[in-house]
């Protein structure tokens, strides 16, 4: 493997684990301090200790190479950081209630639903493997719903993350407008600031803000919150994204890391000895059918190009 394929293997790892174990360390603060930790104030605490981190960078990358910007454009950034704090928040919420292995299916098939999402709003058009893409994924949702039927806590968590899949399609639209008029380090900065800030302000103004100083209780803990919730998701999975993009294409980087992150997720889940139905493996093998059928190279599904991701 020569060294420009070993740094993009690299750089889609990093992603893969930064959003894949994301859900397993929301999980373990949850259960570390019931009480204090809940999606809302592990949303507020990972808001709290990423937004400086942000907040420097961003006067010194915009100071290096300031982006030209129509006002549009402008919005269209505002706009995702916006979008992504919202979903941040959401993700939280949803690994409060749903199973480790439903937020990793969840996750991944956001390639899909973004591609039809971005094929709608620029208005390029749906190909067959699109709609099949999309039908496999509409069926996959509504068997993990029906797997957690029982369960109303766990329902809703699927339903936040429906939501969260909406906006994810919503954040990715708002990127791919602004396109490649802002650089990398720019756009992880004004989105991070824009996100965290937002996400920081509406805590304190909900009383969300209680548990920011109790990250680091017990050690375990500390590298749970610290490592992988603000360094591995927040920071260095958003840097090591943007480089992926930039190296790799938008399309293979986001399909490298969303796969990277489901096989991740599915693994935590079962070292986690979360219980498995039939449906959710039917569900899971549905998911992974859409992403072949959206993806792989088969001329008679029409389309052979990648799709334009988030």
């Amino acid at each position: 493997m020569n060294s420009t394929a070993t740094i993009n293997v690299a750089l889609i790892l990093g992603v893969a684990l930064g959003w894949g174990l994301l859900g397993t360390a929301s999980k373990a603060m949850f259960a570390a301090e019931p009480p204090m930790f809940d999606g809302f104030t592990v949303a507020a605490a990972r808001a709290a200790w990423a937004f400086p981190v942000f907040a420097i960078a961003l006067p010194v990358v915009w100071r290096i190479e300031r982006p030209q910007l129509r006002l549009r454009q402008s919005l269209g950034l505002a706009g995702a950081g916006l979008v992504f704090g919202l979903i941040a928040i959401l993700f939280s919420m949803a690994a409060q209630h749903t199973s480790v292995a439903h937020l990793a299916f969840f996750l991944g098939i956001s390639p899909v639903t973004n591609t039809a999402a971005a094929a709608i709003v620029f208005r390029t058009g749906l190909a067959r493997r699109d709609w099949i893409a999309l039908a496999l994924g509409f069926v996959g949702v509504i068997l993990l719903a029906i797997s957690h039927s029982n369960d109303r806590a766990a329902f809703f968590g699927d339903a936040l993350m429906v939501g969260w899949l909406a906006g994810f399609a919503v954040y990715g639209c708002c990127l791919q407008y602004v396109g490649g008029s802002v650089r990398p380090a720019t756009l992880i900065a004004v989105v991070g600031a824009v996100s965290m800030g937002a996400t920081l302000a509406f805590a304190f103004a909900l009383g969300w803000g209680r548990a920011i100083m109790h990250v680091a209780d017990t050690m375990r803990l500390a590298g749970w919150f610290f490592g992988e919730v603000v360094l591995g998701s927040t920071l260095l999975a958003q840097a090591a994204y943007a480089l992926a993009v930039r190296r790799m294409g938008v399309a293979l980087a986001t399909i490298g890391a969303e796969y990277g992150a489901l096989a991740i997720g599915i693994v935590a889940s079962l070292t986690l000895h979360e219980s498995w139905t039939a449906l959710t493996v039917i569900a899971g093998l549905l998911f992974a059918c859409a992403l072949a059928v959206s993806f792989a190279p088969l001329p008679w599904l029409g389309r052979e190009r990648l799709h334009a991701g988030a």
